[in-house]
């Protein structure tokens, strides 16, 4: 395919404004069908497959931030039940145990805050980070796949010009075929008037030999 590999050492260009495509509402690239498609006869560059591998890295990050923040906090829940459960014991009966199981379960409230607080910045960045790998991915396909559509049409002109060129080509020997035709018909009518047919028949047998006799301006 040299559309291909001539793309490949070609610089990548932007051909629109990021900013523009922001504000729309662009689609997984990597989850829509009709994009999948594409690339059912267009080879993927070396770019858009480390961009899939990150779009896909980027999701699995998104699910696994928030499948750690619900488990967190049903651990800060537990943690906050274990306290009320502790503090009559702790406070009431002087029972300096359960005083140190209420201080491990604050410290660990105080660890799975600061946790959720990191996740919550994580979780809100993620649909600009999502956002941003989808239209880079994007770009690449543009490039792909408007270059292989340039490529393929420079390609069909070329067809199209050899396509003009057989039938003219094709017009002309059907042309010369019928006047070749024509030539033999007259001919073997005037030897055939001239000769008879007896001694036609030996000028066939001498000159033809073992290729099929004319008769008529025809091959038989």
């Amino acid at each position: 395919m040299f559309w291909f590999r001539w793309f490949k050492r070609t610089p990548r260009k932007r051909y629109f404004d990021r900013s523009t495509l922001r504000k729309n509402d662009i689609s997984l690239l990597i989850l829509d069908e009709r994009w999948n498609s594409l690339f059912t006869t267009t080879e993927k560059t070396a770019e858009i497959l480390k961009c899939e591998e990150k779009l896909r890295d980027l999701l699995k990050e998104q699910a696994a931030l928030n499948t750690e923040a619900k488990e967190i906090a049903w651990q800060k829940k537990l943690c906050m039940d274990r306290i009320l459960q502790l503090t009559t014991e702790a406070f009431e009966n002087n029972n300096e145990e359960a005083r140190r199981q209420m201080q491990d379960c604050e410290k660990e409230i105080k660890r799975i805050n600061k946790r959720l607080e990191e996740i919550d910045e994580a979780v809100e960045d993620m649909p600009d980070r999502i956002k941003e790998a989808n239209l880079e991915l994007l770009e690449h396909t543009v490039n792909v796949v408007y270059f292989k559509m340039r490529a393929e049409q420079e390609r069909v002109k070329v067809l199209e010009a050899l396509i003009e060129e057989t039938k003219n080509k094709l017009k002309e020997y059907i042309e010369e075929k019928g006047t070749l035709s024509e030539d033999y018909t007259g001919i073997y009518s005037y030897f055939h008037d001239l000769l008879g047919g007896e001694e036609l028949e030996k000028l066939d047998r001498e000159f033809f030999k073992d290729d099929k006799k004319i008769k008529g301006g025809k091959n038989i």
